[in-house]
C-alpha cells in the first residue's frame, strides 16, 4: 500500500507511535523517485510524514530516515514498496540528511551518481 497525499502524518505522531500498540501504529521506510533521485520518505498507517508545515519530509538516504526514527526511539519499521512523487504534483517537500557530526540537518546536496536513478 502506498501512502496518501491526501492525509499526512507529522512528527509528532511519528514519535508518539511507540506508545500505540504495534497493530495500531505501521512506520514503513518508501524508496521516493524525485527529480531523477532516490530518496527516502516515511509512511504512518498509509500517511506520509510531513513537517509542522505540511511539506512532505523527505530523506536523502535511508540511514538518514532510519536516523530519524532512532531519535523518536522507534526500533520497529518495515520497508515500504517504492513511490514516484512526480514533478507535476502540487506538493511542498523538505529534504533532511544525515551527517555523523551534525545530525541531521536541511538537505542541500545536489543528486550524485549513487542515488540517480538506472533509466
Amino acid at each position: 500500500m502506498i501512502a496518501s497525499t491526501d492525509r499526512m502524518a507529522g512528527w509528532l505522531e511519528v514519535a508518539a507511535s511507540p506508545l500505540w500498540s504495534s497493530d495500531r501504529a505501521t512506520l514503513r521506510i518508501h524508496p521516493v523517485c524525485m527529480h531523477h533521485c532516490t530518496c527516502h520518505a516515511i509512511s504512518l498507517n498509509g500517511r506520509w510524514v510531513c513537517s509542522s508545515d505540511g511539506s512532505l519530509t523527505i530523506f536523502h538516504s535511508r540511514e538518514s530516515a532510519e536516523h530519524f526514527l532512532e531519535l523518536a526511539h522507534i526500533d520497529h519499521y518495515e520497508l515500504g514498496e517504492p513511490a514516484e512523487i512526480s514533478d507535476a504534483m502540487p506538493l511542498k517537500t523538505q529534504c533532511v540528511s544525515f551527517r555523523p557530526r551534525k545530525g541531521l540537518v536541511a538537505c542541500r546536496m545536489r543528486c550524485n551518481e549513487g542515488s540517480l536513478l538506472d533509466s
